[in-house]
């Protein structure tokens, strides 16, 4: 994309809280208080097995470092102890985790960094990775790349999303999850007396005995308008494909393309056909809860679910039992379709005052050690393929994993919306709850081409 988009977004995010920031379900489970101010712990707790220091070799890193991160309750509870692992391999360092809440990420850092203030670490997505590197704010993690590539760690599709537009990688990925799960209740789909879909046909089949039967096909959390985005971005890589969703995020596909508008006209029918009246009156808890109440069928959203749906709906429910899910069937053909997915990078301050710190802990974050210790607590998946399916506490978990796009020629496109960031996310999801109301595909794409081309200065 052309350098003056890149100045234009990082300059609004100043002006926008959470502007170029995005979601894998940290939103709904944020507990920090409407203040926003940042808290900061230490890792120091926890027992793990992790090895891992400078260079690889344990006990090598020394000094303090910053870490800012987004996760609070038992996510934040799970990062501390992926950062006692480091600290218990490395006794002489130490690392002061700082928690901001996610919607402010994105403006804080911004800030920080032009105040030279930034702190050592931190989560980035992809497209606040690419501002930041445009602003040469980050470090290179191009050798850590090269040999995780190398080993079969991590494949070139992931580390292209980790890459910024002047082809070196910054980000290092930590979290993952996949996108287009269609949750369901075993016991709901045998009360309408439906077997689990394997083709779009056999979903709308069952979408449809549950309208027939009084219930809400689907349950929608547009109130927060990024459940919304669940919905578009499948649509895009079933209909338009991988190509023309990535070439969204670049700009080589412009939104009135024709397979994106024809994407859109997929959806707009399947939100007539099948959306509920109250689609855009819940937000995406509400409208788990009202999944798991079984008023709705199904719930599309992400392996997160797994996660939150015990948490806030219902403590009894046993994962992989009780819930489970099934990968969005393609909608046209017989293929596998492209995998959905989100997850969370870290980056290195470019300027940080303990660099070999730094960057042992980043380096640390993208490996299987680290990756372990909480994909054995759940609600998690781990980028890194040398993390075993079996250390997931639950079936859910781990097939959520098998999803992962971890062989070396799989397809994966990121979270639109997330991956483009700024004025174009912040359109796209507002945009989005117009078409719910609306299905008017030719306003839709004629709002999304307007920004676009204004962003990208075309």
């Amino acid at each position: 994309m052309q350098r003056r988009w890149l100045a234009a977004c990082l300059a609004a995010l100043v002006l926008a809280v959470g502007a170029c920031g995005g979601d894998d379900g940290s939103e709904a489970t944020d507990t920090t208080g409407a203040d926003g101010d940042a808290s900061a712990t230490t890792g120091t707790e926890g027992d793990t097995s992790a090895t891992t220091g400078a260079e690889g070799e344990s006990g090598a890193a020394t000094g303090s470092i910053e870490v800012v991160h987004a996760w609070t309750g038992s996510e934040g509870e799970a990062f501390e102890a992926v950062a006692a692992g480091f600290e218990e391999a490395n006794p002489e360092a130490t690392v002061e985790l700082i928690q901001i809440p996610f919607g402010e990420m994105s403006s804080q850092l911004t800030q920080q960094f032009a105040a030279g203030s930034a702190p050592d670490v931190m989560t980035a997505l992809p497209g606040l990775i690419r501002l930041f590197a445009e602003q040469d704010f980050l470090q290179p993690m191009d050798a850590q790349w090269d040999t995780w590539v190398e080993d079969g760690q991590y494949n070139e599709a992931l580390r292209t999303i980790a890459t910024a537009e002047d082809g070196v990688t910054y980000g290092v990925w930590f979290k993952g999850n996949v996108n287009g799960l269609v949750w369901y209740r075993p016991s709901t789909l045998e009360e309408l007396g439906v077997e689990v879909p394997e083709t779009w046909a056999d979903w709308e089949a069952a979408l449809q005995a549950a309208a027939d039967a009084g219930m809400e096909p689907v349950a929608v959390g547009g109130a927060d308008q990024w459940p919304l985005t669940q919905w578009s971005d499948p649509f895009l890589l079933r209909i338009a494909g991988i190509d023309a969703f990535q070439g969204l995020i670049d700009g080589t596909t412009s939104w009135d393309d024709p397979a994106v508008v024809s994407s859109f006209e997929g959806l707009g029918q399947f939100i007539s056909d099948y959306f509920p009246d109250n689609a855009l009156d819940r937000g995406f808890v509400e409208a788990t809860c009202a999944w798991v109440r079984g008023d709705a069928a199904f719930l599309n959203q992400g392996a997160f679910v797994n996660l939150v749906a015990p948490a806030e709906c219902d403590e009894s429910l046993v994962a992989g039992e009780d819930f489970t899910f099934f990968h969005m069937p393609a909608i046209e053909g017989d293929g596998e379709p492209p995998v959905f997915i989100s997850g969370d990078l870290f980056v290195v301050n470019a300027e940080s005052d303990a660099p070999e710190l730094a960057t042992a802990f980043a380096t640390y974050l993208g490996s299987a050690e680290a990756q372990t210790i909480w994909a054995e607590q759940g609600g998690y998946i781990a980028p890194n393929a040398d993390v075993a399916v079996d250390v997931y506490p639950n079936e859910n978990d781990a097939r959520a994993a098998e999803l992962w796009p971890s062989d070396a020629d799989a397809e994966a496109g990121y979270d639109l919306d997330d991956f483009i960031g700024g004025e174009v996310q912040a359109t796209e999801r507002a945009a989005l709850q117009g078409f719910v109301q609306n299905q008017d595909v030719e306003a839709f794409i004629g709002e999304m081409t307007s920004v676009a081309q204004s962003v990208q200065g075309g």
